[in-house]
């Protein structure tokens, strides 16, 4: 009895071969999860960072701008790449061509079928997929012949309707490591509450990892989260933006220790490192923007100083409003 309980715990801590730390994840989100958000997610405490999505189909045309948003810091590991498209052997061409030219950088893939903006839809890939199990399964098959690493997949509850357990199970079928679960429809975009029941359902309808997402932004509903679902991991999106601390809050949780305060001096300190990465990285002023209007929340001036980001030139003038109002 007590080791068939320690092999389901360590089995908990695993996806595929990977063993994951304690704490959060933290998302694959568009236009945020640069290189800097990623390596100061780790810092604070995050058990494993996703990239933003990435074309599948532009790596296999070797797009100059499509590979600089392949670079990974040694700081960030583990990391997951996240791939989109909707072509089974040019996903998997991507992925042996990332295999070949950058053989460190990336521990496991990642594909997106939960992307439902315009542009995603046209292009039948993100959560369009979420209507097609059969190609899903196709394409999680392809991902798993073009390497030994973990394959993940990150789905919606479905477009319109409710498709994720025919999904996921394609997925499962065909090999997937673990399932990430953002408890809403693509249609809803991240609008409305997020439905953790389904995160529940799916997690006895399958028995790889369910790693759950959505509407979790501190240290009580991440428990929440766990408690309610049996989820296996918690994913952080839309919470954890300009503040990472909360990776380091959920890590002392998870850990049983006092859970840090977010102090105004913590806040300083987390955004003149982001401010380091950011110059470390030579990122520009839109790889930065978004990071620190969200830290502009939950306290006295919080308005006006997101508007003095928003309308921000350069990351010089991001940072001289930043460093004036908490110095």
């Amino acid at each position: 009895m007590f080791i068939s309980f320690l092999n389901k715990y360590f089995i908990m801590q695993k996806i595929g071969n990977l063993k994951i730390d304690k704490g959060a994840l933290l998302a694959p989100m568009a236009d945020y999860t640069n290189i800097a958000f990623r390596t100061l997610a780790k810092e604070y405490g995050s058990a494993l960072q996703y990239t933003e999505l990435i074309s599948a189909k532009a790596i296999t045309y070797n797009s100059k701008r499509t590979i600089e948003m392949l670079a990974v810091s040694e700081a960030e590991k583990p990391v997951f790449l996240q791939l989109f498209g909707n072509d089974p052997a040019i996903i998997g061409e991507a992925i042996k061509i990332i295999e070949k030219k950058f053989p460190k950088n990336f521990v496991g893939y990642d594909l997106n079928c939960g992307c439902s903006v315009p542009k995603a839809l046209r292009g039948k890939y993100g959560c369009y997929l979420m209507d097609h199990s059969k190609v899903v399964g196709n394409i999680i098959a392809a991902m798993k012949n073009a390497t030994k690493k973990p394959i993940t997949i990150k789905l919606r509850i479905g477009l319109e309707k409710e498709t994720y357990l025919a999904v996921a199970k394609e997925a499962e079928k065909n090999g997937v490591d673990a399932i990430t679960l953002h408890a809403r429809f693509g249609k809803q975009g991240y609008g409305g509450k997020a439905n953790w029941k389904k995160i529940k359902k799916l997690k006895e309808a399958v028995k790889v990892p369910v790693i759950g997402n959505g509407d979790v932004v501190d240290v009580a509903t991440f428990e929440q989260m766990k408690k309610e679902t049996g989820c296996d991991f918690v994913m952080i999106a839309r919470g954890s933006i300009g503040n990472a601390f909360l990776f380091k809050q959920v890590k002392q949780s998870c850990e049983k220790k006092k859970v840090s305060e977010k102090t105004s001096v913590e806040i300083l300190k987390e955004g003149e490192k982001f401010l380091d990465l950011a110059d470390s990285f030579s990122l520009g002023v839109n790889s930065v923007r978004g990071y620190f209007i969200g830290l502009a929340n939950g306290f006295n001036g919080a308005k006006k100083l997101r508007n003095e980001f928003a309308i921000a030139k350069s990351i010089t003038e991001i940072k001289k409003s930043f460093i004036n109002f908490f110095k």
